[in-house]
């Protein structure tokens, strides 16, 4: 009798359980992070294993069952739908209620319909609305955002595990206002909004404990608009369209906007969801040209709203091209990242000096006295600091060093030479070739790799900074110098006739024998005194094969 009643004990207890599990599995994904240690406390349960019941449980649901918000819920318009007529439409409501900059409710249009067809593309473009300050109108924007897009949801915060499990089961349009988490670079959420704006983007979590430990692979690709003053980090700026938003003047007059949901909205969202059935194959097989003055980012990120533009036809393929190259355009107006604005400011300094090296004192003094931009303010108000400066100009791998009076014009102290930022210039700051001339007895003229006969410079250095800077990586050996020039550097008896001859043959790397190219160049390197011409990959083996094994840092076989 007694194992009889334990029997239907246990039974009672393991469906009071499965109940408890399927009416967590039905609650949307934020609200079930919030309650899920109660409940996995109430049911005497490892938290891990709770998640595991409830995922099983969450995939037996069927598509329909997810749509928890009441706008998701949305059936097709009973006949085709003009799509010009419909971005017209979108269009004319967010002029209705918003004060955007010029093109933006072209762009708010197409970004607002290509959410119900994200899935026919291989990159979702993220869009963000920014502001200097408050009042601007970025949540209203934000709020028409969450009516008329595909599953849309606005939300204020989401946790990293909410994100890709929100993104993995319900595909939907993550609407983010007031992200000022989002421009922390410590915040593990950064890599899964970085990396959701392509269809590979995914994470990968542990679930479980002990033996029972799995991995599971969630996507995070859906599309994303996030709403902020100020700016995001520079890898998400890279993959978004920024709207900057202005506070509106009285000479600005718009209709005050509701925040709830209406049935102007729910029709749009019912054409919406007509043309994005009758469109998918065919956006999937359009290749819009690429408009002139887009960097391969900004192709990638519009090429989707180029390709629905260019599907629904009539004026909209030549506004959303108009809107691309003024939002996006190489001209200026899309974000730069912060270091290449540096470097700008930076060589715009060694211009106007006519010098050969910069103290980092005298270089923060130029920055700062430019009204512009953001150095006399970075460090919390106060002027950018060395370090700051050294940080961002790290990833370009300058360092600073001793610079001498000789050079500088006063007391030996920390700066930067010119020569070691001429690549970084090359790299990153595209213009027509010029000629660059300045002062210092360490200066030379060489004639450029690109046999056009334009001069550009190298710094030949002396023993006591062959390495450029105490804290650079050195070669292997310790004994030998080793100094570097500009770019393909032609011998001096092609450097006296200005390299002109159409018959000359370009640099051979003596390493390897292989001719200079524009993707991989030779560079003068001094050995001993001696100069050779060598690709930047074969410097370290020349090095080392010059050296006696018996005074190299390592071994023959370690090598």
């Amino acid at each position: 009798m007694t194992k009889a009643k334990d029997f239907v004990d246990a039974a009672l207890k393991e469906g009071e359980i499965n109940a408890e599990v399927k009416k967590l599995s039905a609650l949307p994904i934020g609200v079930y992070e919030s309650v899920r240690l109660e409940a996995a406390k109430r049911l005497h349960m490892r938290v891990s294993m709770l998640d595991t019941l409830v995922g099983v449980e969450r995939d037996k649901i069927a598509k329909p069952e997810t749509d928890f918000l009441p706008h998701w819920k949305v059936e097709p318009w009973p006949d085709p739908v003009d799509g010009a007529a419909l971005l017209d439409e979108l269009r004319q409501l967010f002029n209705r209620y918003a004060v955007t900059p010029k093109h933006a409710d072209v762009l708010l249009a197409l970004w607002a319909l290509h959410t119900w067809v994200f899935d026919s593309f291989d990159i979702t473009p993220y869009l963000v609305i920014s502001s200097p300050t408050r009042r601007c109108g970025k949540s209203l924007v934000l709020t028409i955002l969450q009516w008329v897009c595909c599953r849309a949801k606005k939300n204020d915060s989401m946790s990293k595990a909410a994100i890709y499990r929100s993104v993995e089961v319900e595909r939907p349009t993550l609407v983010l206002d007031e992200v000022g988490w989002v421009g922390d670079l410590k915040d593990e959420r950064q890599g899964i909004l970085c990396g959701g704006f392509e269809r590979n983007g995914f994470v990968e979590v542990c679930e479980g404990e002990s033996a029972n430990i799995t991995v599971r692979r969630y996507s995070t690709y859906c599309p994303k608009a996030f709403g902020l003053i100020g700016k995001l980090t520079a890898t998400l700026m890279d993959r978004s369209i920024e709207i900057a938003m202005q506070r509106k003047t009285k000479l600005d007059k718009v209709e005050r906007l509701g925040r709830r949901d209406n049935a102007d909205y729910a029709r749009l969202r019912q054409r919406c969801l007509r043309w994005a059935n009758d469109s998918h194959e065919a956006l999937a097989a359009i290749k819009p040209k690429a408009p002139d003055g887009l960097n391969d980012r900004a192709l990638d990120i519009w090429e989707p709203l180029l390709a629905i533009a260019e599907r629904v036809g009539g004026h909209w393929p030549k506004l959303a091209t108009e809107a691309a190259i003024a939002l996006s355009g190489d001209d200026g107006s899309a974000a730069e990242e912060i270091s290449v604005e540096l470097l700008r400011g930076i060589e715009a300094e060694f211009n106007r000096s006519g010098s050969a090296a910069l103290t980092t004192k005298t270089l923060i003094a130029a920055l700062c006295a430019d009204e512009e931009q953001p150095w006399a303010t970075w460090n919390k108000g106060k002027p950018i600091s060395d370090r700051q400066v050294a940080r961002l100009l790290r990833p370009f791998a300058i360092l600073s060093n001793t610079v001498h009076q000789n050079e500088t014009g006063v007391p030996q102290a920390k700066g930067y030479r010119r020569a070691w930022f001429e690549d970084a210039f090359e790299r990153y700051l595209p213009r027509a070739n010029d000629l660059r001339q300045f002062d210092g007895s360490q200066a030379y003229k060489r004639t450029s790799g690109d046999e056009m006969g334009i001069s550009s410079d190298f710094c030949v250095r002396t023993e006591s900074e062959m390495y450029g800077c105490e804290n650079r990586e050195k070669p292997a050996n310790d004994g030998h110098l080793y100094a570097c020039t500009d770019r393909n550097p032609l011998p001096d008896d092609e450097a006296s006739n200005g390299g002109n001859g159409a018959d000359e043959f370009p640099p051979v790397c003596v390493h390897c024998g292989a001719p200079a190219t524009a993707d991989s160049p030779v560079q003068l390197c001094a050995v001993d005194g001696e100069e050779y011409l060598l690709h930047r990959g074969c410097q370290a083996d020349w090095l080392d094969l010059s050296i006696p094994p018996l005074l190299r840092r390592t071994s023959p076989e370690e090598n």
